[in-house]
Parts: structure tokens; C-alpha cells; sequence
């Protein structure tokens, strides 16, 4: 049965092959053709199994569905070929009108030298058909542009208006914001951060947060009303900055001293509003204990806006070493970022 079905397929195959050929090429066709009829009956009779014509009714196979087939295609063909050509120097009209159902393509060819005038009138239809192919093919490329625009254009107005939206959301809540903050930031004393080192940096904490609800303002679409507001809150901001960061430097010497007694170390506060902060300790005798320490505190102290640190080993030495600071005013609204940096805000 294996065999059987392998056999069946190689004729099928050289069955379609033959035809194809034999169609095309008919003039080889006739000297193949031939081929494969005459030699699968000669192995009929005396089977050749050297080229696989082994078995006769494999042989016979080939020989009527490939060789025969093929040869009379190709000898069809042939004589398709004889008679057109013989037609066409006859007839040229006959000629051209059986071509033109036949190939179209050599039909077009041959109307340019057969019959120049009907050609010339083919070839302008053809340029108005593929012109009006193109007008077709430009309009539909246009409308399917402009409805993706239109769509886009749609998807955009939506957009918008979703984030139109969620503006006057923020807005609202950023609005409702600023009225808690505007009534409570009158109340807010310094004495209740000035206790301890905890203390003064919930107190810098809450200013931190002060300005980053005022920063706030400036990636919302603002009304006039909500502008004013904004602006009042400012002004408190700015007044309570003036009056907080003086008085938690000004603690923040006491309160550092009594840090450092345990290890024999004392600090201060001093020069008008407290910007300037004095350690005292013998730890500051060697630049590579100041240096440390003022790594550790250097962000804090920049958030407190001290604008000088003095370092002493003990107190009444003349000489000592002190770092400038580069701060804000303390009426100036800012956003700290890492490493004690900062971007003011206006």
C-alpha cells in the first residue's frame, strides 16, 4: 500500500509538471513528451528497474498520464501556435480579436503595431481608467485620513475635557486646602517646636509642607479667586517663616548644649537672628572630626538657614575652623531637595 501511494504521487506530480510544461514551452514539450511515452512502454514489456521503471503498471502510468498527456498538449499547443500566427498574417483584425479574449497583455502589444489608431484610443482609455483609479485610490487614502484626524481629534477633545475635569477637582481640593491652612497658620507658635531637636524638625517638616502645598498652585489651571487666595496664603507663609526659623535657631544652641554635655561639649547661637551656630568640643581639635560632624548636621543646618557653623576645641581659642552657608532668606519660600539643596518658589 506504502509503495502503492508513493507511486501515485509521482505520477500525479509528473502529470502536473508535463502539463505545465507542455503548455508553455511547447516546443520542448514535443521532445519530452515523447520521451516519457516511449520509454515507460519499452518497460513495459522489458522492465528497467536502473531508472525505477521497475514495476509495469507503474510504467504504464507513466506512460499514458505523463508522456502521452504531455505530448498532446504540446502538440496542441503547437498547432494553437501555427494557426494564430498564421491568422495573424491573414487577418490581423480576426487576429487581434481572438487575442484580445485570449491575452490581453500581447493583445495590447500587437494592437501598437497591427492597428495604430485603435491603439492610440486603448491607451488613452487605459490612462483615464488608471487615472480615475488613482482619483479613487487618492479619495479613499483622504477620507480614511481625515476620519483617523477626526477620531484623533475626538479622542483629544475628550481628553481634554476628562483633564478639564480633574482640574476643577484639584482645584476644589486644592482651594479647601489652602482655606485650612489659612486659618490655622495664625495659630501655630513657636514654643511648641522649640522643646527639642525632634521639635525643631516637626517644625521644619511643617513648613517644608507649607511650601509644597503653595508649589502646589503653580501645575493648576488657577481662577482669579483661587490666584487671590493663593497669594494670601503666601503672604501668612512668609510672615510665619519670619517668625518660626529665628526662634528654632535660637533654640537650637540650648539645646545642642545640653546634647553635648555628656560629652564635655557646649554650643550657641549667636548674631542677629541667630544665623550663626557655634560647636564647642576637643573632638574639633583634628579637621577629620569637624569635617564628619558637619556632614551629619550640613542638611539640617541649611533647612534651619544658619549662614556661618564655627567649630572650636575649646571655647576661648582665637582660631578655628567655619563653614559659610549658602541659604535662602528666611522670607523666602523654597523646596528642598537632597544634600540640602534647593529651588525657590515664586
Amino acid at each position: 500500500m506504502k509503495a502503492f501511494l508513493k507511486g501515485l504521487c509521482i505520477v500525479v506530480a509528473l502529470t502536473v509538471g508535463g502539463m505545465v510544461f507542455a503548455t508553455t514551452f511547447p516546443e520542448v514539450g514535443l521532445l519530452i513528451g515523447p520521451l516519457f511515452l516511449l520509454v515507460p512502454l519499452i518497460a513495459i514489456f522489458k522492465p528497467l528497474p536502473q531508472i525505477y521503471l521497475g514495476n509495469r503498471a507503474f510504467s504504464a502510468s507513466v506512460a499514458f498520464f505523463v508522456g502521452l498527456v504531455s505530448t498532446t498538449l504540446s502538440y496542441g499547443a503547437m498547432l494553437d501556435a501555427q494557426g494564430i500566427a498564421e491568422l495573424r498574417a491573414a487577418d490581423p483584425t480576426a487576429y487581434l480579436t481572438q487575442l484580445e479574449v485570449r491575452d490581453r497583455a500581447k493583445w495590447i502589444l500587437e494592437l501598437e503595431e497591427l492597428d495604430p489608431e485603435r491603439y492610440a484610443i486603448e491607451k488613452a482609455r487605459i490612462a483615464e481608467l488608471e487615472a480615475k483609479r488613482r482619483a479613487e485610490t487618492e479619495a479613499a487614502e483622504a477620507r480614511i485620513k481625515a476620519e483617523a484626524e477626526a477620531a484623533a481629534a475626538e479622542r483629544r477633545a475628550e481628553a481634554e475635557a476628562k483633564r478639564q475635569a480633574g482640574q476643577v477637582v484639584k482645584v476644589s481640593a486644592y482651594i479647601e486646602q489652602l482655606d485650612r491652612e489659612i486659618a490655622s497658620i495664625p495659630g501655630v507658635k513657636a514654643s511648641k517646636y522649640t522643646g527639642d531637636i525632634a521639635g525643631i524638625n516637626t517644625g521644619l517638616v511643617l513648613i517644608g509642607a507649607w511650601a509644597l502645598l503653595f508649589e502646589e498652585g503653580e501645575n493648576l489651571s488657577l481662577t482669579e479667586e483661587a490666584r487671590q487666595k493663593r497669594e494670601q496664603f503666601r503672604k501668612l507663609l512668609v510672615n510665619k517663616q519670619v517668625e518660626l526659623l529665628p526662634a528654632l535657631r535660637d533654640a537650637y544652641g540650648p539645646i545642642m548644649r545640653r546634647e553635648l554635655w555628656e560629652v564635655d561639649g557646649s554650643a550657641r547661637t549667636i548674631g542677629a537672628g541667630y544665623r550663626t551656630v557655634e560647636f564647642v568640643s576637643t573632638a574639633f581639635v583634628r579637621n577629620a572630626g569637624i569635617q564628619q560632624i558637619h556632614s551629619e548636621i550640613r542638611e539640617n543646618l541649611m533647612m534651619l538657614r544658619f549662614t556661618r557653623a564655627q567649630y572650636k576645641w575649646f571655647k576661648e581659642v582665637s582660631e578655628y575652623s567655619y563653614y559659610t552657608l549658602e541659604v535662602p532668606k528666611d522670607s523666602e519660600i523654597v523646596r528642598w531637595q537632597s544634600g540640602g539643596s534647593f529651588r525657590k518658589l515664586e
